[in-house]
């Protein structure tokens, strides 16, 4: 190891030992929305912009703003240039690229090393071995953090410069929060995720460990205001979101539709127990797992449907399982709306039998 990336394992190492030492007190609760957002609390502190609501800022420099995202994303100057890149960034990021690097340091690599062309196959040892500075710190969670925060962000900004729509934008930034739920305990493992992240990315892009160096710097520095500061310390005022109870603790035994798309399923359903009434197909959002059902008890206002908070991403499996009489309706085309009968049968809608 470099002196330079000693320091900054060093500088990490630090911080690791304040967080098991520190004692933040009782913490206020957040919702679903308002923790989502608050992954984005680096930014939020480097850009002195807000860490709550879906647009960071009141005053946006517009064309400051399109540029920086269009920088950030590669390209993105519009919906499906930015949509791809936070599709590739899920599928293929700081959080994957570390999962290969794991797999062949713990024995059980996802791939064979020995098929890459000899340029790619240096590039990636070099990677692995920059990566390996920091498993000591995040272990087997790596960087998914980095990739989580990024991308929540720009999806903010997108939605900011109307790339993207309210939509597309809340359903984004609940994909990759439930990443972030279901990796990390905590916001002080949630924060040496995202620092390690960040300083693989800088190194993966230049190359220069002095960047790495200036990057962790300047992430813990911010790290600094959000844990230990009188004013800015979010991250240790507010408790990390715990998951709803969601269907009673159901788990889905058998495997009855796919696993790996996902469906829309108001709390009504999940939290309240109410049966579905409503099954409506929509148009499936092509980069993401997506089987574009969404399922409602038929009772929930328009102001209810409008608080993502009230809405979760499950697979088509699980509610298959939990509510065994929508199987034979989930090969409908999209544009199918489906109400339960008197008979508890679901039926297509009037209006739909007439297209």
């Amino acid at each position: 190891m470099s002196t330079i990336m000693n320091e900054v394992i060093r500088d990490i190492q630090v911080l690791q030992s304040r967080f098991e030492f520190a004692q933040f007190g009782e913490k206020k609760p957040l919702n679903r929305g308002d923790f989502s957002i608050c992954l984005t609390a680096v930014h939020s502190i480097l850009s002195k912009t807000k860490p709550v609501g879906l647009a960071p800022t009141d005053n946006p420099n517009m064309e400051k703003l399109k540029q920086h995202l269009e920088h950030k994303t590669r390209g993105g100057k519009d919906k499906q240039t930015i949509v791809n890149y936070l599709a590739k960034v899920r599928h293929y990021g700081c959080g994957r690229k570390y999962f290969d690097f794991w797999s062949y340091w713990n024995n059980k690599p996802t791939f064979n090393i020995d098929e890459l062309k000899e340029e790619n196959r240096k590039r990636f040892e070099e990677l692995m071995e920059f990566a390996h500075n920091f498993e000591e710190i995040v272990g087997a969670k790596g960087f998914i953090a980095w990739d989580v925060a990024e991308s929540i962000q720009i999806a903010r900004e997108a939605y900011l410069c109307e790339y993207i729509d309210e939509r597309l934008a809340t359903e984004i930034i609940a994909d990759f929060s439930t990443m972030a739920l279901k990796t990390y305990k905590d916001w002080t493992d949630f924060a040496l995720s995202y620092v390690c992240g960040g300083c693989y990315f800088i190194y993966e892009n230049t190359g220069n460990e002095e960047e790495v160096k200036n990057m962790c710097k300047t992430i813990l520095d911010a790290l600094e205001q959000l844990f230990f500061s009188e004013h800015n310390d979010i991250w240790s005022k507010y408790a990390w979101y715990k998951p709803k109870n969601y269907f009673n603790g159901f788990k889905p035994e058998k495997e009855l539709a796919s696993k790996e798309l996902g469906c829309y399923v108001t709390d009504r359903i999940s939290m309240d127990g109410v049966p579905i009434q409503y099954a409506e197909r929509q148009l499936p959002n092509p980069n993401y797992p997506d089987s574009g059902w969404k399922f409602m008890a038929g009772d929930e206002t328009t102001d209810y449907l409008g608080n993502a908070n009230n809405i979760g991403i499950f697979t088509l499996n699980h509610i298959a399982n939990y509510d065994k009489t929508i199987l034979p309706i989930l090969d409908a085309p999209v544009g199918s709306v489906y109400v339960r009968n008197e008979m508890g049968d679901f039926v297509l809608r009037e209006s739909e039998k007439n297209n």
